[in-house]
């Protein structure tokens, strides 16, 4: 019990470190776009969802009552945001596609596209959060926030990594 907390949290430790650090270096060169977005993307997601249900199982800790309750409701989740990640995965390879002729009016619609997105994100997990608490403790669903979050940022900052930034 006491190790898979402490591994969650290292986890997120480890995660904000990553994200400090690179917020600390300098202008980076430019980068090219990557060649191979839909391989790339494919790795990070089927990466992140091979560990993300035993991560948060152990996050969680639920009894058997708990998890019969629990994982139903948590795959309409997965489903519902694997939909949202699949037009977050479309807008990326929009942007590989017209990185070396980016005009504005794409930047603008892409940026727009990025933040509507985030907030259908947003609005799952805030929707999920309510379907969870009626079948697990709040602190249960406490866990999972922090963990679903944790993970979703992992996501997020391997991906930012590897886009270059606007020309």
């Amino acid at each position: 019990m006491i190790r898979s907390k402490r591994w969650i949290g290292g986890t997120v430790l480890v995660l904000g470190m990553a994200t400090g650090a690179h917020a600390q270096q300098t202008q980076p060169a430019p980068q090219p776009a990557p060649q191979n977005v839909d391989e790339y993307v494919k790795l990070i997601r089927d990466g992140v969802q091979k560990d993300k249900a035993q991560i948060i199982g152990a996050a969680l800790e639920l009894d058997a009552t708990q998890a019969a309750a629990f994982w139903p409701v948590y795959k309409q989740y997965e489903a519902e945001l694997m939909a949202i990640g699949d037009k977050r995965y479309a807008g990326i390879k929009a942007y590989a596609t017209n990185y070396g002729s980016l005009t504005d009016a794409k930047a603008t619609e892409l940026i727009d596209l990025a933040l509507g997105l985030e907030e259908q994100r947003l609005a799952l997990i805030k929707r999920y959060l309510g379907e969870f608490r009626k079948v697990i403790p709040g602190v249960k669903v406490g866990r999972w926030y922090q963990a679903e979050m944790g993970l979703n940022r992992i996501v997020d900052v391997r991906l930012a990594a590897e886009l270059p930034l606007l020309k």
